[in-house]
């Protein structure tokens, strides 16, 4: 459900789960995000992602699904579920390269954060504007639509191709077909 800028959801295999998405530009406090990440603080419960590394809405909920099937597995390679979301981006299986690709960085100005709320009361829209207030107090910045074009503004191409391994030979520029190539990559993770 779309209210605004934000994004609730719930992916039909997981109705238990509810995922809120925040798209956040011109911010300011990378760095201190990522401090206080690193140490473990409880307030930061969330998958904070460079938006430069995905193409679109499809491509950022393939790795929710991924984590969402590999926590009901319990089959979880990092400490959270929301380190996995990050995790699950990632074409390899290097837990901490694939965090430095598609995390926070220090110097990043837009961030996609991601939140997976289980609890009875997700779909409220009192917890529902809860979860946002608390995303807008730790991000400081300017809150975008969550959308394909918004993201399309944000995503840088070449570094899609790097992060992939995509060839030359492929063209990225149709965000539908290049979605298909980076979400393949993803599912097939640990297969090849």
């Amino acid at each position: 459900m779309v209210s605004g800028t934000e994004l609730t959801l719930s992916l039909p295999q997981f109705p238990s789960s509810t995922i809120y998405i925040s798209l956040y530009t011109g911010i300011t406090n990378a760095s201190t995000i990522r401090t206080e990440l690193l140490g473990g603080n409880t307030k930061y419960a969330y998958a904070f992602v460079d938006p430069r590394t995905i193409l679109s809405l499809t491509h950022l909920l393939s790795s929710v699904y991924r984590a969402l099937t590999d926590n009901s597995a319990d089959l979880l390679r990092t400490r959270t579920l929301h380190s996995e979301l990050v995790f699950d981006l990632s074409p390899n299986m290097n837990i901490a390269d694939s965090l430095r690709r598609f995390g926070l960085k220090d110097d990043s100005d837009s961030v996609l954060v991601l939140k997976v709320d289980d609890a009875a009361d997700a779909k409220s829209d009192e917890r529902k504007q809860r979860t946002f207030a608390a995303m807008d107090e730790i991000v400081e910045g300017t809150r975008v639509a969550v959308s394909d074009t918004e993201i399309a503004k944000l995503t840088d191409l070449e570094l899609v191709r790097k992060n992939y391994k995509v060839s030359q030979g492929i063209s990225l520029t149709d965000t539908g077909y290049a979605t298909t190539v980076v979400t393949g990559a993803v599912a097939l993770r640990g297969y090849f």
